[in-house]
């Protein structure tokens, strides 16, 4: 009886097993470029794209591998072999309590990462959420009559006696009650809890910030060639689109415009006027510059065309995307007597679209 209560959970390991194995799988047998840096398709990438969103620390953690290359290369390919290792445990049966461990872990870890992403049907916080009760599941349930845990017991009896052969491995559902209590607390509480931080799902207005970009501006410089490099960063909005944006303004504190930068002339920026800080690059594009999520980088403009000198004081920064959505910055800038650029955040609250909730 008790084998065949673990064998109906059987379809659930096998699939959560692939889920987690495949990420090697795609990695490393499939496209080699996914772990190879600087290559198109570089899974850093990715992770930069998930820190603008990330919780509980997650973000601090990817921000800080980002400024360390080496050693964010060294921390994928250990959670790619980490994901390899539970996967395939969970496949084969093999220790497969501490595998459900494992991808629950590992699940958690995602959905602090990338819960936030998914235009279209919070695609990220569900496979994080379902992997979490996934690996809750079968740490409760075992491996069940189909796997290498069940051969092992019978194959040595004494071994199933053991303690560590219990809790790690043993393949009949033998949980306490307390464990199932706080197993089950801990998925439905990380779902419900998550669900509402990322998108207002259990009350307020519901919103999804990966539907819609933004670009902030963070700060602006003014040097004493007169140039003026502004700081920008999109930390909102679909992956899979960059922000393109087609003008900026600078207007003076009277409200006139004092500097016009057309699409034209963001497109013609060369990439030496663009500093970028992560993985993911604002670069010149056909129509304008694009912004993808998670790059932030220093744009530094010329001023020849502006209407008037740009002197210390009070300006409104405003930047359009070929969409039409606007967003707007105040910064305050100083004098640069020395040549060494005067640094000014943003004085004013930054602008925001809202877009429809995910479904």
């Amino acid at each position: 009886m008790k084998g065949g209560s673990a064998m109906v959970l059987l379809p659930i390991r096998l699939v959560t097993g692939w889920m987690f194995f495949s990420a090697f799988h795609r990695r490393v047998v499939l496209d080699a470029a996914k772990l190879t840096p600087d290559a198109p398709g570089y899974v850093g990438e990715k992770f930069n794209q998930f820190m603008p969103g990330a919780i509980l620390g997650v973000g601090d953690l990817i921000g800080a591998l980002l400024d360390r290359p080496g050693a964010l290369h060294a921390f994928l390919w250990t959670f790619t072999i980490v994901e390899a290792l539970a996967g395939l445990a969970l496949l084969l049966g093999l220790g497969t309590r501490l595998a459900a461990l494992g991808t629950l872990l590992l699940s958690a870890g995602i959905l602090a990462g990338a819960g936030w992403l998914g235009p279209t049907c919070l695609d990220e916080w569900q496979i994080g959420s379902l992997g979490i009760a996934g690996g809750a599941t079968v740490m409760l349930g075992g491996a069940g009559p189909f796997s290498l845990d069940a051969w092992l017991a019978r194959r040595w009896p004494h071994l199933a006696d053991t303690r560590w052969f219990r809790l790690l491995a043993d393949p009949e559902p033998r949980p306490a009650r307390p464990l199932v209590g706080a197993l089950a607390a801990i998925s439905i509480g990380a779902t419900l809890a998550t669900n509402q931080v990322f998108h207002g799902g259990l009350w307020g207005t519901l919103h999804n910030d990966s539907v819609r970009p933004r670009v902030d501006v963070l700060g602006a410089q003014l040097a004493a060639d007169g140039r003026l490099a502004v700081t920008i960063e999109r930390a909102v909005g679909p992956e899979t689109y960059g922000a393109f944006l087609v003008n900026l303004w600078v207007h003076g504190e009277d409200g006139a415009p004092v500097l016009h930068h057309s699409a034209a002339s963001l497109a013609a920026l060369p990439p030496s006027q663009i500093e970028n800080r992560w993985l993911v690059k604002v670069r010149p594009g056909p129509h304008g510059l694009v912004v993808p999520l998670g790059a932030q980088a220093r744009v530094t403009l010329p001023t020849a065309t502006a209407t008037r000198p740009i002197t210390a004081g009070s300006y409104r920064i405003e930047l359009e995307d070929v969409s039409g959505a606007r967003w707007s910055q105040v910064v305050v800038l100083g004098e640069a007597p020395s040549g060494r650029p005067q640094v000014a955040r943003g004085a004013g609250p930054r602008g925001a679209q809202e877009g429809p909730p995910g479904t």
